[in-house]
């Protein structure tokens, strides 16, 4: 049995600016681009976004997210863009193609969401 693909979001380094300056004031934003450029990660754009997302707008979770980024990338990956995948991924091969699907697209609308979501901090 083929089970449907997990989608993976394509993003970019103006994805991560445009994020840190939507979730965080303009006084910290030097100093959150300063930690992301001293992360170290395989897939780092997709990690780091993962770690925006994770934090919430958090400065402390956010270096705490990227500290453990090059340990745990997976984990936060999974956190960030596939929550309802990860909670079920030690059965999800009892579900049927349809469920895992309507999860993966539960997953990916959440996250779209979050990445195409409006300012929160003001300018």
């Amino acid at each position: 049995m083929t089970r449907p693909p997990q989608p993976t979001p394509a993003v970019d380094d103006a994805d991560v600016d445009r994020i840190v300056r939507r979730d965080y004031d303009a006084g910290l934003v030097d100093e959150i681009l300063a930690l992301i450029a001293a992360t170290e990660v395989r897939e780092k754009t997709r990690v780091v976004l993962a770690c925006l997302k994770v934090a919430n707008g958090n400065l402390d979770k956010l270096r705490g997210e990227l500290s453990n980024a090059g340990g745990y990338y997976r984990e936060i990956l999974g956190e960030a863009e596939y929550p309802l995948a990860t909670k079920r991924w030690f059965r999800i091969e009892s579900l049927s193609d349809d469920e895992v699907r309507a999860i993966y697209e539960k997953d990916w609308r959440q996250y779209a969401e979050w990445l195409g979501r409006p300012n929160l901090v003001p300018d």
